[in-house]
């Protein structure tokens, strides 16, 4: 492959949306299409350090008997997560880090019976935008299943850090991208 700098893509803006909890909204299919207002939210501003995506999948080695030579690798789970971190307070985010507690809207703002997390699968869709280049990912079953502390103080901003662990779908797909950038089209 050719050295080309015009190839490298800094994703330096999007957007989080999910599903309510437990819906089953019709997946994205291309990544210009917009997300139905009716069936996706999006969780606002994130920090700068944007979204991380992380895939993990652990070897086991296996060794002959004569002379301790590996002759195998065989591959155990697989694992796929996205972590981020919204700076907006809403009912929407409030859901999200509280799922299972009872969240109220009332004439002053809200009010919050909480309780322990409940199980919480959503459907995720992770937009990036890297100059005119779109990437939009559709993970068709998530959970919040990390939730960093939130901290309150004088010198930086309130934030819900999530990481959101991946479930394969009915084709034992975790994903689904779609990207419209001109170089690798037809």
């Amino acid at each position: 492959m050719a050295l080309n700098a015009a190839l490298v893509r800094s994703y330096q803006n999007g957007e989080v949306s999910a599903s309510a909890a437990g819906a089953s909204p019709a997946l994205p299919t291309d990544a210009t299409t917009p997300l139905s207002a009716l069936d996706f939210t999006g969780t606002g501003l994130l920090t700068d350090d944007g979204v991380t995506e992380t895939s993990g999948q652990d070897y086991e080695r296996k060794y002959a008997w004569q002379g301790g030579a590996l002759i195998a690798t065989l591959p155990g789970p697989f694992e796929k997560s996205f972590k981020f971190a919204a700076t907006q307070q809403s009912i929407f985010n409030l859901g999200l880090q509280m799922p299972g507690s009872t969240i109220t809207q009332t004439a002053y703002g809200v009010s919050i019976a909480e309780k322990a997390p409940t199980i919480d699968k959503r459907v995720w869709v992770i937009h990036g935008i890297s100059g005119a280049i779109l990437q939009r990912i559709v993970c068709p079953s998530g959970q919040i299943t990390e939730r960093g502390d939130v901290v309150w103080s004088f010198n930086d901003i309130t934030v819900y850090e999530w990481t959101v662990e991946l479930f394969p779908d009915s084709s034992l797909n975790y994903t689904y991208r779609y990207i419209v950038d001109p170089s690798m089209a037809l």
